[in-house]
């Protein structure tokens, strides 16, 4: 009985502490990975489930609704994320999932916005498991490389032909040159020699 009082007092100052916050993480990167995040959010289930496991692993109270708020808290960070990582002046380490930047971009960054530091040259958690919960564009990651393999056959199949058509308008084109070369000019030329040489033999007699 003591225990469910004290889940009960402490639901009522609920508070998402680092190991709570991997936790969501993990287990909605996971839904996902199963084909539970349909579109922009996750089924239902998928949010009773992270429910249970907290309320479970820490001994606290939890509720659909806080995972809910605690989701908007995360598109929130990572909308902020993007953003800084656009911004002239700034980085990005891939392998440390850190934004980065000098001392002068960071003092003007963080005068404008004291929030953002929390961002800059530290390794952003779970930065992979983020961009699968809260990310737009990563509900179909699983089929990327597929998508990518569908989208580079047909490029292939126009870089043949294309090939193949500019051999046939180098032929074509050899073929012009060639007629216009070795065609009229060498002939008229030919015609003219001996026309020349006449001349000459003409003279020569008439004197």
């Amino acid at each position: 009985m003591s225990k469910g009082k004290e889940k009960v007092s402490r639901s009522k100052q609920f508070r998402w502490l680092p190991p709570m916050h991997s936790t969501m993480l993990r287990l909605l990167a996971q839904e996902a990975a199963k084909g539970n995040k349909p579109s922009s959010t996750f089924k239902a289930g998928s949010f009773a489930l992270v429910v249970k496991e907290i309320t479970a692993q820490f001994g606290v109270e939890c509720h659909p609704s806080y995972v809910e708020n605690r989701m908007r808290t995360l598109r929130t960070m990572w909308s902020t994320i993007q953003t800084v990582r656009k911004k002239s002046g700034f980085g990005w380490d891939d392998n440390l999932k850190m934004i980065t930047c000098d001392a002068k971009t960071y003092q003007k960054e963080v005068m404008a916005h004291r929030k953002h530091a929390e961002h800059l040259n530290k390794k952003i958690e779970m930065y992979d498991e983020l961009a699968i919960v809260v990310g737009k564009d990563t509900d179909t990651s699983g089929f990327s490389k597929s998508y990518v393999d569908i989208e580079n056959e047909p490029n292939i199949g126009d870089r043949d032909d294309n090939v193949e058509e500019g051999v046939v308008e180098k032929g074509k084109n050899a073929v012009k040159s060639s007629t216009t070369r070795s065609g009229i000019p060498k002939s008229c030329k030919r015609g003219r020699a001996p026309s020349n040489a006449d001349d000459s033999v003409l003279t020569d007699l008439s004197d």
